[in-house]
């Protein structure tokens, strides 16, 4: 296609109105004596705004009447004026001339729009932006036969190839998308802000109170706003803080929805401590353990200190060890990893990690246990929830037999502080304490390597680990557990990386 020249059919004589070739029928356009082509496509086609080009071409107008009409006398100057002004406000208040009514034809001329020629003879026409880039997609060329200044067409062929990111529905929570040069801009709903609206705007509290309404975790960020997550098979619901499971045995809930009357309170009914597990060494019960995935449990690392992995097995979905019941699972143990900073001596960072030669079935009897997130306000929430629940297989009394059924007993949490002070033990950050100060109920030998767990809005969490302790139930001495939430890091990178 050829270069042409702009159309100039704009310049005229004297004042009419017109319908401008280069916004054809968009809106009437006045054309008066030295308004060049130039501007007035400038005008209309970049601003696309009817009110800014009329006041944008009287502007032009009565400028150009100042430096052109010097010469005429004063009565001519007048008559010019009015003449102008009489042209100018039916068109810039978008009146039609005659009046407010117009005639079928030439209301038609407004109100009907046709395309354009745009196959015979097309490059025997004049460019036009209408015809060759909104009816039909135009290249760089046809655009810039259009546009006279080199400034209006960069302009125009950036905006015009710029992808529409709103296509790609980048704002949530019901914000209305806008299309801004080169991006885009999310008008939020009350209660979200962030560029995508994807945070929850902070309340007075935000994550302190009530964990910021989350079901699972709430994180704060630096402007002081929040969002509400999910554990992993979870995910968040429309109201943004329920937590809705996305597979078929999610961690932390319990599969079996009934609840038996036991008569001894300390039996765990079976499918109730689903993430508990057994270690066997050479087919010998010796530590419990705790379902984290399918193929990975956590146990206290004195149970498998300086002994190799084969030496070990792990069964799931049991509950009375004397009794084959058709739910359990049976696997060998590949893998130990110890804690690097284990200390044997005072039993700080007592955890090891122990992978299965093959993933377990979850189901009713097997289910992993949720662990807090990094990142987020659960372990505070969950350390303000007085009340944790240990199990195992462990001994029933300091000098008895280990139990035969699956035991679960429910144990106030102690403060660091307190703990130190009655048991005069060497109690580190990596520890956390539970029981009665007046004993009587308390993990004892074989449950080392078990789970404690917290319960918080439907679900189960993991708080601690049996680790050690002085006696069984004894008064003023409670129980000591490894505090989990410090090692989420560790026990994450040994998953993915292993």
């Amino acid at each position: 296609m050829k270069n042409r020249k702009p159309e100039s059919a704009l310049i005229k004589t004297d004042l009419t109105v017109k319908i401008c070739p280069f916004c054809r029928e968009l809106a009437p356009v006045l054309v008066a004596l030295l308004c060049s082509t130039t501007n007035v496509r400038l005008c209309r086609c970049v601003c696309n705004r009817v009110e800014e080009f009329c006041v944008f071409l009287v502007f032009l107008t009565f400028d150009q009447y100042r430096t052109n009409m010097a010469s005429f006398s004063r009565g001519t100057k007048r008559l010019f004026f009015i003449k102008l002004f009489i042209i100018t406000v039916p068109v810039c208040s978008g009146f039609p001339e005659a009046g407010v009514f117009m005639e079928k034809p030439e209301a038609n001329v407004f109100l009907h729009r046709t395309r354009r020629a745009n196959f015979l003879f097309e490059e025997l026409k004049a460019g036009n932006l209408e015809r060759e880039c909104i009816e039909e997609k135009c290249s760089y060329e046809e655009a810039k036969e259009i546009f006279a200044l080199p400034q209006q067409l960069e302009a125009f062929w950036r905006t015009y190839t710029a992808v529409d990111q709103c296509k790609l529905s980048p704002c949530k929570n019901g914000a209305t998308c806008t299309r801004r040069f080169e991006t885009y801009a999310c008008k939020c709903a009350n209660g979200f802000h962030g560029h995508n609206c994807d945070k929850v705007r902070l309340t007075s509290n935000g994550c302190r109170y009530r964990n910021g309404g989350c079901e699972h975790f709430c994180r704060e960020f630096p402007d002081r706003s929040y969002v509400c997550f999910c554990a992993p098979g979870y995910r968040l619901d429309k109201d943004n803080s329920t937590c809705l499971p996305q597979v078929k045995v999610p961690c932390g809930r319990l599969q079996i929805l009934f609840s038996p009357r036991v008569i001894n309170g300390l039996i765990c009914p079976k499918g109730h401590c689903p993430w508990q597990a057994m270690l066997s060494e050479n087919n010998i019960y010796t530590c419990g353990a705790i379902i984290l995935s399918e193929q990975w449990v956590l146990t206290a690392a004195h149970c498998v200190w300086r002994k190799p992995a084969h030496l070990f097995n792990v069964t799931v979905g049991e509950h009375d060890r004397e009794i084959f019941e058709k739910t359990e699972q049976h696997r060998r143990v590949i893998k130990v990893l110890i804690h690097p900073g284990y200390n044997k001596t005072s039993s700080d960072k007592d955890l090891a990690m122990l992978k299965l030669h093959r993933p377990v079935k979850l189901g009713l009897y097997v289910v992993p246990i949720c662990l807090p997130a990094q990142n987020s306000t659960i372990s505070r929430t969950l350390a303000n929830i007085r009340q944790s629940t240990v199990s195992g297989w462990g001994r029933l009394s300091r000098f008895g037999p280990p139990a035969t059924i699956l035991q679960r007993l429910t144990l106030p949490r102690v403060p660091l502080q307190e703990c130190r002070l009655h048991t005069k033990l060497n109690i580190t950050r990596n520890m956390l304490c539970a029981g009665l100060k007046t004993g009587g109920r308390d993990a004892c030998e074989g449950d080392s390597g078990g789970p404690l767990v917290t319960y918080y809005k439907k679900t189960w969490f993991l708080t601690g680990v049996v680790s050690w302790g002085k006696g069984c139930a004894n008064e003023n001495l409670y129980g000591v557990y490894v505090r989990v939430t410090n090692f989420l890091d560790w026990i994450g990178n040994i998953i993915a990386t292993n």
